[in-house]
């Protein structure tokens, strides 16, 4: 039975010092009193709301379910066994988890916990807000990143606590708002260990993650074939006569402050980062062809006006085939390879 009630909203804290988690081996029953205890822990996402590249972040609401048998809390004989009991979370022992990875989320209900008479005991919120998502971007525009929730125990370790994916929870909606990204229709979700440094503990931890896959086909149609536009314009130089030295250079020095900026008009989507992305070579490629271009056109111009016309237009003649090929070279290194 989940109790997801909309009441208040509150921020819960965050460990630091995180380190990757590592996953476990998964506990299927807890039968003997060497074995750790077993928190069966179900997250489905509802919603994905936005995928923010340039902050590593991700917003969405999703619903967490988690159970467990305390049995200090069973009922006594001459209670009523149908009876269900509300607590605060605080009252009864509980795994003493925080969500690692959230940075800015509302909980709605997060500290009532539900106990039937046989000593189960579950404890349900909704989560909406901003989750950290750390990847490597290099692929841009034609990279994923995984969209992890990320459970630590803050008290016990794998020896005494194990998280235990309830595979009848676990999911996620079959529709999200977010539309510039693929999200994975199976999530992954699993034990997991979180080794904190400071103490150097192993704490139990439980992750869920789904892949989101970058719609490219916007970058495609509406920044790379428009940049792709503006280098093939640049080449008109070569058909320009040399002795017209002004409209040459005026036409590619345009094509090059057109590249440098649609680089910075898409400077809001992705990081600072201390790598060159896919897209990041395809434009430094475009923009130093362009400035070759731009060199031709001098050189040919200053021929023509020293009266070696025949010299300057030879050049012109063989630009126009070697910069084309030059070109498709950088298209396919920067983008497909």
């Amino acid at each position: 039975m989940c109790l997801f009630l909309f009441l208040f909203f509150q921020i819960s804290p965050i460990i630091t010092h995180a380190y990757q988690l590592k996953p476990t081996g998964v506990i299927e029953n807890n039968d003997t009193a060497d074995k750790p205890k077993q928190i069966d822990v179900g997250i489905y996402v509802i919603n994905i709301e936005e995928v923010n590249s340039a902050k590593q972040s991700y917003k969405a609401t999703l619903a967490l379910d988690m159970k467990w048998n305390d049995p200090t809390l069973i009922c006594a004989s001459s209670e009523d066994k149908d009876k269900i009991r509300k607590f605060n979370l605080e009252e009864i022992w509980n795994p003493s988890m925080v969500i690692l990875n959230e940075q800015r989320v509302f909980k709605q209900y997060q500290y009532k916990v539900w106990v039937d008479c046989l000593g189960n005991v579950e404890y349900g919120l909704i989560l909406y807000g901003d989750f950290e998502t750390i990847a490597n971007i290099k692929e841009f525009p034609f990279d994923q990143r995984p969209l992890k929730i990320e459970i630590v125990s803050t008290e016990y370790e794998t020896s005494e606590l194990q998280f235990v994916n309830n595979k009848t929870i676990t999911g996620r909606d079959e529709h999200f708002s977010v539309t510039d990204w693929n999200i994975a229709e199976i999530p992954v979700a699993e034990s997991a260990t979180y080794y904190f440094k400071p103490q150097n503990h192993e704490l139990s931890a439980f992750v869920y993650q789904l892949t989101a896959k970058r719609n490219y086909t916007f970058f495609v149609w509406k920044i790379i074939i428009p940049l792709i536009m503006i280098v093939v314009m640049s080449w008109a130089v070569f058909w320009i006569p040399p002795s017209q030295l002004g409209p040459q250079i005026g036409l590619s020095v345009t094509s090059m402050l057109t590249l440098i900026a649609y680089r910075f008009a898409i400077g809001h989507v992705v990081p600072n980062v201390g790598y060159l992305t896919r897209f990041d070579k395809f434009v430094f490629g475009s923009t130093l062809l362009v400035f070759l271009a731009l060199i031709e056109a001098i050189i040919s111009g200053s021929l023509s006006f020293s009266k070696n016309d025949k010299l300057a237009k030879a050049i012109d003649w063989y630009s126009r085939f070697i910069f084309p090929v030059i070109f498709i070279a950088i298209l396919i290194y920067s983008l497909f390879i």
